[in-house]
């Protein structure tokens, strides 16, 4: 049966009916259109023209989608994940849809519904739609097991499994693709095993899947050097540098893009740098530098060859190298990084702070707001501060008398400076070195050696030093709070007992004291008593011993709260509520104390601001009230008025009964 179109009639109107001088001047092109016609009638109604039609499109805006893809993914590094744009999506959902429609059409061509369900999963896939994409690939093989796409339904079914964060099905789903290197996706497989056992922290056996690609002659040059550049870049995560940098500099990896191989020929100098090759390394960087292929990282090569450079010791040729960075690239971020290494130089190597402060400041100047510039500015502030300690301390070192108190506490702010601010470890040990050298005062010979001995352990990597230090301080200063911390350092039982420790030691037991005496019967009151006052005997001697620790304060606090019981002894509890003012005041005993004998009331400037309004208005009012009673009182008799009731008023106020007459 033969369906007419409005478009098919006007087309056939077109070429039965020409107009006569068409017809008269162009008999054959007039021939062609009658044949054209007679086709497309045919066609209009034949179901393999429409599947042909739905296909042709989706193919073509699948191409086309896939143009746009290779353009996105030229511009951007392998590795970055990269989400199609608008236009792309747009033809892959018509993708979809075409392919959608195929499926609705023709349910019963085998042949034809496979095309269309791999190409929708392809769609899905390169959209990053993973877990349709997955949904579409298993349908494929349910139905379509037999056709060709298969072999590559397995592996993109395995890599969006893997893209879907599904790491164990992955792999599970990638066991048809490795188990023959007959299979067309082999190498991509064994490849996208090596990822997923980086992904489940078995590096070993990624890199022993990559070796296999690599053992194997059948795969193909750029395959290898895919394998090669992932292989580098596991060792390099293991800091294997020999065998990361062997296989950054394969022959293969030249096949690979030009910014794989920007990228293996940067991680290959850094092999060399980390093994302390460092005028290798900097040949290297000269010649990225060179490469007119890695043009826009240039300021960055030149400042790394700055950087190997100083490494190198050839500190001449590095500053010349810095400069030209200074100089070619100004207010920006290589040449702030430029500036703050040297800073750096002059402050670690010839301790010139100084001018350490002039290239710190530069860096901050040339782009404030970068991590160099940053780093940089506080450097700056912390050498400016240490400048001027160091400063202070020389001339204190002159005056006849000077004040060690003030000069020993600088001594400790310079060390902290150096440890904490400049990373300066060595600097900082000296400075203590010399505190405990010189220092007559045993409690900052043993704060100094404390810290130099936490420094040796914690900053320098050097327990055994640390160790004898901390045996040391055990030694020479038992039951100091810095041996028993020494204890607990070195990981020993802690056995000292600092005062602190006793005080309160000693403040339990007569807090027991205390709480047994609570709980005698009061109908003993000769026991309570007694009980009371042997609780309080042990609050008295704890005070008197440790009258310096915290213990000892509130075991004074306890002494008034005892006096405060009985009511003869009134003197005696004021007498230590002002002992406790007087002498802990910062404590919680002592503002207790002052709360306590502060009876009067406390008044903020706002409350008394309301009160003094209110006193205002109050007199105000007053005021007024007399003025009107004054007023009533000075009247004349003759204007005084008499109050005149009407008669029902008077009838209804001397009636009772009216009340409740409403007539």
């Amino acid at each position: 049966m033969i369906h007419f179109t409005s478009h098919t009639s006007h087309f056939l109107i077109r070429a039965c009916f020409p107009p006569p001088t068409f017809l008269y001047l162009y008999p054959m092109r007039f021939f062609r259109y009658m044949v054209l016609a007679f086709v497309a009638l045919l066609l209009e109604g034949c179901t393999c023209c429409a599947y042909l039609n739905h296909m042709f499109n989706a193919e073509r805006l699948y191409d086309e989608a896939g143009e746009l893809r290779e353009a996105r993914l030229d511009s951007i590094p392998e590795e970055t994940d990269s989400s199609p744009g608008m236009e792309e999506r747009q033809k892959y959902d018509k993708v979809i849809e075409k392919g959608s429609r195929v499926l609705e059409r023709f349910p019963n061509n085998k042949k034809r519904t496979a095309e269309a369900v791999f190409l929708i999963g392809e769609s899905f896939r390169h959209k990053g739609e993973w877990g349709k994409a997955i949904v579409k690939y298993d349908e494929y093989e349910r139905y379509f097991a037999d056709y060709d796409s298969m072999r590559a339904v397995e592996y993109q079914r395995a890599y969006c499994l893997y893209r879907n964060h599904e790491y164990n099905i992955s792999r599970f789903a990638l066991e048809p693709v490795i188990a023959s290197k007959n299979h067309p996706y082999y190498f991509q497989g064994l490849n996208l095993l090596s990822l997923l056992d980086e992904q489940s922290e078995f590096p070993d056996q990624a890199i022993a899947a990559l070796e296999a690609v690599l053992a194997d002659t059948a795969g193909t040059p750029f395959m290898r050097g895919k394998a090669h550049f992932r292989l580098a870049g596991l060792y390099y995560k293991k800091e294997d540098w020999a065998k990361s940098r062997e296989h950054y500099t394969a022959k293969e990896i030249e096949l690979l893009n030009v910014r794989e191989r920007q990228t293996a020929g940067e991680q290959a100098a850094e092999c060399l740098v980390n093994q302390k090759e460092y005028l290798k390394a900097a040949d290297e960087y000269k010649a990225l530098f060179k490469n007119p292929d890695y043009e826009q990282k240039q300021p960055e090569y030149l400042v790394r060859l700055g950087e190997v450079t100083l490494m190198a010791e050839r500190y001449p040729d590095a500053f010349i190298i810095l400069r030209k960075v200074n100089s070619d690239y100004p207010r920006t971020v290589y040449a702030a990084r430029s500036y703050y290494n040297m800073g750096d130089y002059e402050q670690q190597k010839t301790l010139n702070y100084e001018q350490a402060v002039v290239y710190y400041d530069s860096s901050y100047s040339s782009l404030n707001y970068c991590e160099w510039g940053q780093k940089s500015r506080s450097l700056s502030e912390a050498l400016k501060r240490l400048i001027a300690m160091r400063n202070a301390n020389d001339s204190l070192k002159k005056d006849s008398i000077p004040n060690m108190n003030i000069f020993y506490g600088t001594e400790f702010q310079i060390a902290e400076l150096f440890l904490f601010k400049l990373s300066e470890v060595d600097s900082a040990i000296a400075r203590l070195t010399g505190v405990i050298e010189n220092a007559d005062d045993s409690a900052r010979v043993m704060r100094a050696t404390y810290a130099r001995a936490f420094i040796y352990d914690e900053f320098k990597g050097d327990p055994d030093t640390a160790e004898e230090m901390y045996k040391e301080i055990i030694e020479k200063y038992p039951g100091t709070e810095y041996a028993k911390q020494a204890q607990v350092n070195l990981g020993m039982r802690v056995t000292i007992k600092t005062r602190d420790d006793e005080a309160r030691d000693r403040y339990l037991q007569a807090e027991s004291l205390w709480t047994v005496a609570s709980e005698v019967p009061l109908d003993q009151m000769e026991l309570v008593d007694s009980a009371y006052a042997t609780a309080h005997v042990a609050f008295d001697s704890l005070y008197r011993e440790y009258p310096d620790t915290e213990a000892g304060i509130q075991a004074l606090y306890m002494k008034y709260v005892y006096f405060q019981m009985d009511p003869e002894r009134g003197d005696s509890a004021a007498t230590v509520l002002n002992e406790l003012r007087s002498k802990y005041r910062d404590t919680p005993w002592g503002k207790e104390a002052a709360k306590l004998l502060d009876h009067r009331l406390a008044i903020s400037d706002a409350e008394l601001e309301r009160l003094r309004r209110r006193v205002q208005q109050s007199v105000e009012h007053i005021e007024q009230m007399s003025a009107q009673y004054q007023e009533s009182i000075n009247k004349k008799p003759e204007e005084k008025k008499a109050e005149v009731k009407s008669k029902e008023d008077e009838i209804l106020e001397n009636s009772y009964n009216s009340m409740y007459d409403f007539e």
